[in-house]
């Protein structure tokens, strides 16, 4: 979202009140610091312009650029991404090894080629790199990738794949989105194709997967059967009936992929056989032990690896995330030499390049009805979203809520097996547009062109954090994630700041504008859908329309009734208060008491000013920002006048807040006196217990 535009008021001769005598003995000192202050910078930004030339991208680049207000088509292996066309320039992200590299040009550069130049060039040598020559790949697994949209291999799969095929073992580490699945399928699938021994009836499966849900086994088994039509390739998980899954082990298994319970029972009952493995793959390996099954997978393990032996599998262990407890727990299973492959490693973002991350204070009793204006304005009637939600209880009641207007379902453990494969199905396929859910669709899962994901409070791990926002921004496409927060949860959200290595965006919600435009552009592509056939039962309806109202009232107001946006209301942009609208007040100069905004606005607006609420200083204290009743906003609008020193108006997006407490100062305020709300209170309270004098202002 574009930063908040801020109007200056130009400086006059009204000030501040300060203390002239401070302020002259200390001027020449302020000169000096300045100066080092200056200085300083200079080394800085010769530091950060170095670093940037090195790795390929302007000094722009190191800002958030706005990918979500362009409009261009970018073909990435295979995959057509569509941006909207309000920025002046394009931008190409890609992902070349460890480092993102990034380009940037003008629509005018765009317009006389040399934009696809740069960009074809950027992909020809990711292309390159991973082209399927470079590769013991047959001709007939190439057909069947590039039937899948796949052309070259991506750099995870290119740094996997040798390692894989020659049988040593791995440990790989990527990002979400980056195509993990086919780094350990094609190697695997090659190595036994190249087997010639005869496929024999009831033979035990070599290779074995194993994932931590039944959605995340039923798109492994899905992308290995894809890519190979002499391979068998089962999947085994719970939910579903035994006994066509015996079926499947009598006529014999070349590839199994599974949940840890189901194919723990099949080997408790002695249907299966696993003492043949030669290859196991622990996918998503750090969440299949964090939720407990640690006992169960060693359980089936202990059949087919032998202690401290170098001909047990070859084992393959693949995630976004490994912490230090994945390491010791490998050590059981892997041989004494083994690979690791990082392509994340110390680099401070965890998460995923390519997804833009926001953030929205709001109650959590506002949630839903700021939820459902948060996917109409950023993702529309015919984008697909996923939002998250903590406890299967909140996906039921926030999937029935009435607020989030698209055809809406959830996802979640207690739902049946064929009920939430018939679910993921219709979400893949666009038979719906918003799908709520818990962790189950959190990890793996290929969803394509998921535009936006909203996390309806922030996760209790960073962990799970990086994998939700990882359904969004897949295979080189951009995407956002918005997680919900309240001001309690601040310390909470900073921490996955730190720990995930991004930088949250603060906005507000969206304003009934934002709303009203969002579904007006929904309803116009409704009508473009409209068949003519249709249109001509209604044009003498039309007519009559047009003569009692006028075209533009007629048209208008069957938009609203199309698009449903008959009734808005306004919500505070500081916390998402329902019936209340966000001001700014800025300064000519820098105030350093929030009382004197309080003078300020009481000079004009009088007892109006008991309406204020939330003030607190702006970023820089160039000025303050509350919020009004709505119901209040057009009688103050008439009653300020605009003056040399000060200067009025609504916002339109989150204003920038003080965020340290340097700049906070006497900052927040919850009363027209200028007093501090929240802890100043409390402390005075304290005080006052204690017998002890002291002044507040």
């Amino acid at each position: 979202m574009p930063e908040a535009i801020r109007h200056r008021a130009s400086s006059g001769s009204e000030s501040p009140p300060e203390n002239s005598r401070a302020r002259a003995s200390s001027g020449r000192r302020h000169e000096k610091d300045t100066k080092g202050r200056r200085y300083k910078h200079h080394d800085k930004c010769k530091k950060r312009k170095s670093q940037t030339e090195e790795n390929g991208l302007s000094e722009d680049d190191l800002e958030l650029p706005e990918l979500k207000k362009m409009k261009e088509c970018v073909s990435v292996n295979g995959h057509t991404e569509e941006r909207s066309p309000e920025s002046k320039k394009k931008f190409f992200c890609l992902s070349n090894g460890n480092t993102p590299t990034k380009i940037q040009c003008s629509f005018s550069e765009a317009s006389s080629g040399e934009c696809d130049s740069k960009q074809e060039q950027l992909l020809n040598a990711e292309q390159k790199e991973g082209a399927f020559s470079n590769f013991c790949i047959s001709k007939g697994t190439t057909e069947l990738l590039q039937a899948r949209g796949v052309t070259y291999l991506f750099p995870v799969q290119v740094k996997t794949y040798k390692h894989v095929y020659d049988g040593k073992d791995v440990i790989a580490q990527a990002q979400t989105g980056t195509g993990k699945t086919f780094s350990f399928a094609i190697p695997l699938i090659e190595k036994l194709q190249g087997d010639q021994q005869e496929r024999k009836r009831g033979r035990t499966p070599e290779v074995l997967v194993l994932t931590p849900t039944r959605e995340l086994a039923n798109q492994v088994a899905r992308d290995f059967k894809d890519i190979t039509k002499k391979l068998t390739v089962a999947c085994f998980y719970g939910g579903t009936a035994y006994n066509g899954q015996i079926d499947l082990i009598r006529s014999g298994i070349d590839i199994l992929v599974g949940t840890p319970g189901r194919i723990r029972d099949h080997l408790q009952n002695g249907k299966l056989d696993l003492s043949k493995l030669k290859h196991v793959v622990l996918d998503e390996v750090d969440q299949m032990l964090d939720m407990g099954f640690a006992e169960q997978v060693e359980d089936i393990l202990r059949v087919a690896y032998k202690k401290d032996s170098e001909d047990n599998p070859q084992t393959l262990l693949f995630s976004a995330t490994c912490p230090h407890w994945v390491y010791d727990v490998a050590k059981k299973y892997m041989k004494s030499r083994y690979e690791q492959v990082d392509l994340i490693g110390k680099r401070t973002q965890k998460a995923a390049v390519t997804v833009e991350h926001l953030a929205i204070e709001c109650h959590w009793s506002q949630r839903a009805a700021v939820i459902g204006n948060v996917i109409q304005v950023y993702s529309g009637s015919h984008g697909r979203t996923i939002v998250f939600c903590e406890t299967k209880k909140e996906a039921n009641e926030l999937a029935l809520n009435a607020s989030i207007k698209q055809d809406c379902q959830s996802l979640h453990g207690d739902i049946p097996q064929k009920q939430r494969e018939i679910t993921l199905k219709g979400f893949r396929n666009g038979v719906f547009k918003v799908l709520v859910a818990t962790n189950v669709a959190a990890r793996g899962l290929d969803i394509p062109e998921v535009d936006l994901v909203v996390q309806s409070s922030p996760p209790k791990d960073v962990e799970s954090y990086i994998h939700r926002s990882g359904r969004t921004g897949r295979a080189g496409r951009t995407g956002m994630c918005i997680c919900f927060y309240q001001q309690k949860e601040e310390s909470h959200l900073r921490h996955v700041e730190q720990k995930a290595g991004i930088a949250f965006k603060r906005v507000g919600v969206p304003t009934a504008t934002d709303i009203i435009k969002a579904s007006s552009k929904d309803a116009v592509r409704c009508l473009d859908s409209v068949p003519q056939t249709a249109v001509d039962y209604f044009k003498e309806s039309a007519q009559r329309l047009i003569e009692e109202k006028g075209a533009v009232e007629a048209l208008a107001a069957a938009l609203a009734h199309i698009s449903g946006a008959t009734s808005i209301e306004q919500r505070s942009l500081l916390n998402s208060d329902v019936g209340f609208v966000t001001m700014i007040l800025e300064c000519s100069e820098e105030i350093n008491n929030i009382s004197y905004a309080w003078r300020g606005l009481r000079e004009q607006l009088g007892d109006e000013i008991d309406k204020v609420n939330r003030m607190c200083f702006l970023k820089g204290k160039r000025g303050v920002c509350f919020d009004i009743p709505a119901v209040d906003l057009r009688q103050i609008q008439e009653k300020w006048q605009d003056s040399k020193h000060w200067r009025l108006t609504m916002a339109t997006q989150l204003p920038e807040v003080a965020d340290t407490p340097q700049e906070r100062g006497r900052g927040f305020s919850d009363s027209r006196n200028g007093r501090r709300a929240g802890n100043f209170n409390r402390n005075r309270h304290r005080f006052r217990n204690r017998g002890q004098k002291r002044s507040f202002d």
